[in-house]
């Protein structure tokens, strides 16, 4: 039976059905339950931008999913995007979700499906996991059963493109490696890389916000955020950052920005901890013996990519990484063909780690 999320107790039930479905796998990392709470009742309940719906058997709750319709810059048309998708192992509870959902599209005219996204980034907790079961997810990404994409492509989705995570120890032969490309860089560039700094708030993020602007993907799944959304997200996401791993590469000459990455402490080893609680002693231990890092964003202009700037950057935050205690970085999220982003992780000795694959399905065929 389908149950519609409409209320606060449908929310919470929503948000804790991961408790029963995940209390004995040892890497999956409950999320801060208070804080997803609200956003959800805020998308679902108060504004109905999202529909949340439960499955029930023998009232016990054991599939959810949510979904909303939005352009999609790819498809050229709007789509369904899906996301919060977790089930039991079991493919009638998925194909009585995804039946639901499918005909709630046709009464949108829409026949086009595809995620797992985020609701709040399409940047984060993008796919579902097919590759990298025995490690913990770094924080902004996501973990998932073995089976989940077996019960998707059996209800008939099929593989859209993959993301890929790419992991690299913090030693003296990565440095080598890097001080190598930055060399190289150095000796056709007169560039300067600057950490993030709140004293000047404003203008490194109006910089932040040009070189969004300029950069190109290879897939674009939305356009670059404005600079409103940009000083809404820096300050929400303060408590997550160390403005010594996020950068700003800037033309010595013309003060010009042309490039910018964000790397961010792996905060899922404190909300290991935690275990979906806000207990704030334990975050402020725990912060300080984070072992690891992700980078979130990496945004190079046209005119310097492919020039080995990327190299250059990174050599700037693994010398950081040494101060503070990171032995560990993960690169993501990039799409399996950025072969240039990817080229450029393997020469310091980045290695393929975690796989997340979009799942889409087309009505018409």
């Amino acid at each position: 039976m389908i149950l519609k999320v409409q209320n606060k107790k449908n929310i919470k039930k929503f948000v804790y059905f991961i408790k029963d479905l995940y209390q004995n796998e040892e890497h999956y990392i409950y999320p801060i339950f208070h804080i997803q709470k609200k956003e959800l009742y805020q998308i679902v309940v108060k504004e109905k931008s999202y529909e949340a719906i439960l499955c029930m058997k023998d009232h016990n709750i054991v599939g959810r999913l949510l979904f909303t319709y939005d352009y999609s810059k790819k498809q050229q048309k709007k789509i369904c995007y899906y996301s919060y998708f977790d089930a039991i192992n079991d493919q009638a509870v998925v194909n009585e979700m995804f039946n639901y959902m499918e005909t709630d599209m046709r009464k949108h005219n829409i026949d086009y499906s595809e995620g797992t996204f985020s609701p709040f980034d399409p940047d984060t907790r993008r796919g579902i996991m097919v590759k990298g079961f025995n490690d913990d997810p770094t924080v902004f990404t996501s973990y998932n059963y073995e089976y989940y994409s077996t019960l998707l492509e059996n209800y008939g989705y099929t593989k859209a493109i993959d993301t890929i995570m790419i992991d690299a120890d913090v030693n003296d032969k990565s440095r080598k490696k890097l001080d190598t490309l930055s060399r190289f860089f150095q000796r056709n560039n007169d560039m300067r890389i600057d950490s993030f700094s709140y004293k000047h708030l404003e203008k490194d993020l109006k910089d932040v916000e040009q070189v969004l602007q300029l950069a190109t993907n290879e897939i674009i799944y939305q356009d670059a955020p404005d600079i409103e959304l940009i000083t809404k997200t820096a300050k929400k996401m303060k408590t997550f950052l160390n403005p010594k791993f996020v950068k700003i590469a800037r033309e010595n000459k013309t003060n010009k920005p042309v490039g910018f990455c964000l790397v961010i402490p792996d905060f899922n080893q404190v909300f290991k901890k935690t275990k979906g609680r806000i207990q704030l002693l334990k975050i402020l231990f725990y912060k300080r013996k984070i072992t690891k890092a992700r980078g979130q964003l990496q945004y190079i202009i046209p005119e310097y990519q492919n020039t080995g700037l990327i190299g250059h950057i990174f050599k700037e935050i693994f010398d950081d990484f040494i101060d503070e205690g990171i032995t560990d970085f993960e690169a993501g999220t990039m799409m399996e063909d950025n072969y240039n982003a990817i080229d450029i992780f393997r020469k310091f000795g980045g290695e393929i780690t975690k796989i997340y694959r979009l799942y889409g399905k087309d009505l018409q065929k």
